[in-house]
């Protein structure tokens, strides 16, 4: 008999688990945006995440991505994948491969946008009007984030011209192809903005007191990855002081700065954890490319870079 209560409480206890499981709503909503009901376009940000339900309207150019010599796998398709059409694929080779001569160097008008997110997986397709030849595609921008570019957006960069900026020490390509790296804090003015064919899109060229011209990238906002401006290091001295704001504008994390320092410096972290101790609170922030951040009470006591 003890045996088969024992039985019997177990099951009884995967039955609760398997309804608290079943009670999980999944959101599979499709959500499907026009011209009439787009959001706004800031042109702050390209072909992303953030910039997806503004984009009806506008104007892309398919510049194409690096090495696509064989072509885009599962990118543009002839019908709308999310909405349970047909997978097929857009001038299929025979491979599965959309040919890039098919695509790129190509401007397409935005009609519809639909996204899709649910409790594990996010999905986006935007459908195309090629402008040329009128063709309707359906692209998938998750598959290749990077090989189209908003004109919008494009537009918009030419408000760094002219703006002074200050190296974070981040690896650059010349003008003429060459690597370099150039010294943290070494002093570059924004001259004029570009695109290149088979590329990561439009870019900033950035000349330095030495003459030489590099390229740089904007990530949105007014943040560039391997420069951080002069504006931005005066705003950010102005918030957290001399010592701590300069060390956020150079992307930098240190003992005693805040939590608004530290998301400033280095964003969100992807994971935190939060203990109590004897009164005290004692945090634990994950980011990327292996950076811990530990704080205590709310101020940083402990940064490691693995």
């Amino acid at each position: 008999m003890k045996t088969i209560s024992i039985l019997i409480l177990f099951l009884a206890a995967g039955l609760h688990a398997g309804a608290q499981l079943n009670i999980v709503p999944k959101n599979d909503e499709l959500k499907e945006y026009t011209v009439q009901n787009a959001q706004p376009y800031d042109s702050l940000t390209n072909v992303d995440e953030r910039s997806f339900a503004a984009l009806p309207g506008q104007t892309l150019y398919m510049h194409g991505a690096r090495n696509d010599s064989q072509g885009y796998y599962d990118t543009f398709f002839t019908g709308n994948f999310l909405a349970g059409s047909e997978r097929q694929i857009y001038k299929d080779d025979g491979r599965g491969n959309t040919p890039a001569e098919a695509v790129v160097g190509k401007y397409y008008e935005v009609l519809k946008v639909w996204t899709r997110r649910d409790y594990l997986t996010a999905g986006c397709c935007l459908l195309l009007r090629e402008k040329e030849s009128g063709d309707e595609v359906y692209f998938n921008p998750y598959l290749q984030p990077r090989s189209m570019t908003c004109l919008g957006y494009y537009e918009k960069l030419k408000r760094y011209i002219g703006q002074v900026f200050f190296s974070l020490a981040k690896r650059v390509e010349t003008e003429d192809g060459q690597i370099i790296t150039p010294p943290e804090g070494a002093e570059y003015r924004c001259v004029d903005v570009g695109l290149k064919m088979n590329s990561d899109g439009a870019f900033l060229l950035m000349e330095g007191k030495d003459g030489v011209r590099v390229e740089a990238f904007s990530i949105g906002g007014d943040e560039v990855y391997e420069f951080v401006s002069a504006a931005r290091i005066a705003s950010l001295t102005e918030r957290y002081g001399e010592k701590y704001g300069r060390q956020v504008a150079f992307r930098k994390v240190d003992t005693g700065m805040t939590r608004e320092m530290v998301i400033a410096a280095w964003g969100e972290p992807y994971h935190k954890s939060e203990n109590k101790m004897e009164g005290k609170t004692l945090e634990s922030w994950f980011f990327s490319d292996d950076r811990y951040v530990g704080l205590l009470d709310g101020k940083v006591y402990d940064v490691r870079i693995y």
